[in-house]
């Protein structure tokens, strides 16, 4: 039987108490969209907190990042985890309309990279031989803002192929759920990590 938790609290904190070895991550943290300040203070968080989540991840298991639109972004990612999860695959979630403000000359953000990591060999069957995995999604996004609700059919497309039922899921950004809630719906024991959840959600 699947079950779904979303803890209440920093998920610094959160992480340096966990004890159970997981079986799928998939996250999608908050974007540090400058280099100080507060933002520093974002980006620095989410490096440890991943980093933290990664030493849990069991051998032969996966961890999906949700970054932001530059191969720094993707970089900064990779490097949080380096020498414990290898990165194997960039997918991309593609927004037929931007509705983010964010504008470089030239271009949109209108897609999401989500970096597909793994404790182990990176030469995994699971990558040849399941037809459910796709190197994109189009979809478009619910709402404006770097922490919008992760639309249903994003969420189900990076958790469904690599789903291992019964296992651990978790997600230490977990915002709105979306990520935890698709896990449970395909089998798995889901936590997500939120400090401020929404207030429906009980602890």
């Amino acid at each position: 039987m699947s079950t779904y938790e979303l803890h209440k609290g920093d998920a610094l904190d959160l992480i340096s108490d966990w004890s159970t070895p997981l079986d799928l991550v998939v996250t999608d943290p908050p974007y540090a969209l400058t280099g100080s300040g507060e933002e520093h203070a974002i980006s620095a968080t989410v490096a440890c907190v991943l980093r933290e989540t990664a030493k849990h991840v069991r051998v032969g298991s996966w961890m999906l990042v949700f970054s932001a639109s530059s191969w720094r972004s993707i970089s900064y990612m990779v490097e949080a985890v380096r020498g414990i999860l290898s990165p194997v695959r960039v997918a991309n979630w593609v927004k037929p309309v931007a509705k983010t403000q964010v504008r470089t000359p030239g271009w949109s953000w209108t897609t999401v990279p989500v970096i597909a990591m793994r404790r182990g060999p990176k030469n995994n069957p699971l990558l040849e031989t399941n037809p459910g995995i796709r190197d994109w999604v189009e979809c478009s996004p619910l709402a404006r803002g770097r922490r919008a609700k992760l639309p249903n059919e994003v969420a189900s497309w990076a958790v469904q192929p690599f789903v291992v039922p019964g296992g651990t899921f978790l997600d230490p950004f977990a915002g709105s759920g979306a990520l935890p809630l698709v896990a449970s719906s395909f089998g798995m024991h889901a936590h997500g990590f939120e400090k401020n959840p929404p207030v429906e959600v009980q602890d």
